[in-house]
């Protein structure tokens, strides 16, 4: 009995570590330094224009902006409310926020909200860019244990940081955005939030939502709000989804069957996302009366915003012509290969950290993700070699090119495993893009001039590389590792406990850590 309380108190941590550790401090100083007074350039304000919550939140999210007559957004755009103040208004007369640097970028929160623990820790983070001359968008899911900077030495989790913006003077969205722009060198333009209460009510208000679930899960430890646990469970396949069920689907966080990740996590998040953005431009939505009205009412309710009309006019405008199938999606996590990486602090929270003890391959990814879709059009054929004595250190760089759409058609161990400089050889120089973005990971430049024993035809004989017609097929990129890639395992922003041992600890040292 005593031992399955203290199991039962352990596992409850994780879910509970956002009503109690995540708002305190997590520093790397002696004496915590008090978060400064943020100055705030735009007072937060709740939306009271029901076209600019909905562009904002399910618009740039699940990438609503097009230009198909029957869309919600060309209603909108058609609509008397947006003639006027487009007539007052000329697009061309003002500026959006990074209009000018043909990259406008968002923050979209979702919280508990008024009668949760813990109100404004936001359970989810999503970064989303447009590029106007291209008419391109991406998307960056944050994971709500990572660590940002809230002053120097001072690191916070990133969903504490909009909670701390509203006790501070009411100015969660205008923090979330001075945080994350510090922490990724890149200006924030724009947030938006919304409480899970909202978030409920939309999607019952639609009339639920349809969702393909990938595979079957149940998690045994969803929270109540009285901290006790109740079981969850989802079917393969269609279904549809009220309110509250796709909010459980969104937030499980111990599924079984691999949807126990952060990872899993969010890509069910989109998966809601995108469903619910298709119910609200249906036809029968648009057509309804009664489903507009209410959904005006729960926007103005629910979601705050600090986009004025006039912005939400023009980015309209801008937007037009988005394929919201070709929308870029990131998650960063602890993948293997991934950005960050887990662990428990020596007072119990648990946090993930970039890997690397800092954050410049997270900018590199953040700030060069519209050369992705290049990278993918050019369809560079890869083999990696690990040069080195380090075990894995192919796989990693594998792992870490895979998620960003690299073609890694074959890796494993060189001939020689003494390398110290890694080296790109580029045997037909015809595939610019990813060149320079490998350069730009690897920190080296490409070569042209490529020794025998490294030739195309070397390198597909020995590892039998053949093409769907049996030949041997003609590779673009051979990238041999050195030691310069191998990666400082301490290296860290804030000490921590391994999660493996942490989970291999006894029931009391355990608790001496938590408590």
């Amino acid at each position: 009995m005593a031992r399955d309380f203290h199991k039962r108190k352990i596992n409850l941590l994780d879910e509970r570590l956002d009503n109690q550790v995540e708002a305190k401090p997590i520093t790397v100083t002696e004496r915590p330094a008090k978060p400064t007074k943020k100055k705030v350039g735009r007072k937060r304000k709740k939306s009271s224009c029901f076209f600019i919550t909905l562009i904002i939140i399910f618009t740039l999210i699940a990438g609503i902006i097009s230009a198909d007559n029957d869309s919600f957004l060309a209603g909108v755009k058609n609509s008397y409310l947006v003639r006027q103040i487009a007539n007052i208004i000329s697009p061309g007369e003002k500026y959006l926020g990074g209009e000018k640097d043909d990259r406008i970028n968002f923050v979209f929160l979702g919280m508990g909200g008024p009668g949760h623990d813990g109100p404004y820790l936001t359970d989810t983070i999503i970064i989303a860019s447009f590029k106007p001359s291209t008419k391109k968008a991406a998307l960056f899911s944050l994971p709500r244990d990572m660590i940002v900077p809230l002053n120097p030495g001072d690191y916070r989790k990133i969903n504490s940081v909009y909670h701390i913006g509203e006790q501070e003077n009411e100015a969660g969205g205008e923090l979330v955005k001075e945080v994350i722009g510090n922490t990724l060198d890149m200006p924030i333009h724009y947030y938006a939030a919304l409480d899970f209460k909202g978030f409920v009510e939309i999607i019952d208000a639609i009339g639920g939502i349809e969702v393909n679930v990938d595979r079957s899960f149940t998690d045994n430890q969803f929270p109540t709000e009285d901290y006790e646990y109740q079981v969850v469970s989802f079917e393969a396949g269609e279904q549809e989804m009220d309110g509250l069920t796709s909010l459980r689907f969104a937030r499980s966080r111990h599924g079984n069957n691999g949807e126990g990740s952060d990872f899993a996590r969010i890509k069910r998040q989109q998966k809601i996302i995108i469903a619910a953005k298709d119910k609200m431009t249906s036809f029968n939505t648009l057509i309804n009366p009664r489903k507009i009205t209410s959904l005006f009412s729960l926007f103005n309710k629910y979601t705050k915003t600090d986009l004025e009309p006039w912005e939400a006019v023009k980015l309209v405008h801008m937007a037009k012509g988005l394929n919201t199938q070709e929308i870029i999606a990131q998650s960063i996590d602890d993948r293997p290969g991934g950005y960050l990486k887990a662990g428990y602090t020596l007072d119990g929270a648990f946090i993930l950290q970039p890997i690397t003890g800092n954050y410049e391959d997270l900018k590199m990814l953040i700030h060069n993700i519209f050369a992705v879709e290049a990278i993918a059009s050019e369809n560079a054929k890869i083999v990696i070699q690990n040069g080195t004595a380090s075990p894995g250190l192919a796989l990693k760089a594998v792992n870490h090119l895979n998620q960003v759409g690299y073609n890694v058609i074959r890796y494993g161990n060189a001939s020689d495993q003494e390398k110290v400089t890694t080296v790109i050889y580029n045997y037909m120089d015809n595939k610019p893009k990813t060149k320079d973005s490998l350069e730009a990971i690897f920190q080296t430049k490409a070569k042209t001039d490529i020794p025998l024993e490294f030739s195309n035809s070397v390198i597909t004989s020995d590892w039998d590389i053949r093409n769907e017609e049996g030949e041997l097929e003609q590779l673009d990129f051979l990238i041999i590792l050195g030691s310069d890639q191998e990666i400082d395992d301490s290296a860290a922003i804030i000490t921590t406990i391994d999660p493996s041992l942490f989970a291999s600890t006894t029931t009391s040292t355990t608790n001496l850590i938590i408590e």
